[in-house]
């Protein structure tokens, strides 16, 4: 089927926080969204298997059309013409209006710079050009997505465009739950200096919501340029902030 959203995420559970908000906004207006995992997780806490039934729990919950797992290896994604030609077989498949990916040109080390997090953004934004061209050596019809949109902004990238996720924030922090070998395992204390898992997420919306006037919000940079036919649509829903 065609999908108007499509997400790719470095991990099982990386889609859900940088765009689970927005994937239920989106199912809840009646657009089509899916999610592409890029690896099994086999690094991370659990197993293949434990995460494979935590990402289809999650799915549910997000009302997904479509979940894949590529699994190109966690810790190993590189950005090849091999991986690229998959990306864009993905593409040619689903064929997305819109697709989303973790921001290419983090800063290098854990959390957001985890390697897999940059070169998932580098392969499917080369995936982005290449599904399009008839030559390539890809399955599939052609297909060129409208646009391409980066998630895991690192502090001091400005984004193009917020979201407010208010009400669906709570349809977020449930899918993330369900990934309850990475944020929920006894094998894995967190120690009471640390925020919950929920605080941290809710920290962050409020954080982009507040920019915008919103309770919750999640953020979203475009490279190009964005196509506006009434600028005043922009400022249509915008509370002043006190």
């Amino acid at each position: 089927m065609s999908l108007d959203f499509l997400v790719f995420g470095p991990h099982p559970d990386d889609a859900e926080i940088g765009a689970g908000g927005l994937l239920a906004k989106m199912k809840a207006l009646g657009h089509s969204t899916g999610v592409i995992d890029m690896t099994t997780g086999d690094m991370g806490w659990g197993t293949p298997e434990i995460r494979a039934a935590e990402s289809a729990a999650a799915a549910r919950i997000l009302a997904l059309d479509v979940r894949e797992n590529l699994d190109l290896g966690d810790c190993r994604i590189e950005d090849t013409f091999e991986n690229r030609c998959k990306l864009a077989a993905v593409l040619r498949r689903h064929r997305p209006q819109i697709v989303m990916a973790p921001y290419y040109n983090l800063p290098i080390g854990r959390g957001l710079g985890h390697n897999d997090h940059y070169k998932t953004g580098q392969i499917v934004a080369n995936a982005f050009n290449l599904a399009h061209l008839r030559k390539a050596p890809i399955e599939g019809e052609p297909h060129q997505a409208k646009a391409i949109y980066f998630y895991f902004l690192p502090q001091g990238v400005t984004p193009t465009f917020v979201v407010d996720i208010t009400d669906h924030f709570e349809t977020m922090v449930a899918a993330i739950d369900c990934h309850k070998s990475q944020f929920y395992n006894p094998e894995r204390p967190r120690p009471a200096t640390l925020p919950a898992v929920r605080e941290v997420f809710e920290a962050n919306a409020r954080y982009w919501g507040w920019q915008i006037g919103a309770k919750y919000a999640q953020a979203y940079l475009s490279v190009g340029p964005l196509k506006v036919r009434d600028p005043l649509m922009l400022v249509h829903d915008i509370v002043p902030r006190p």
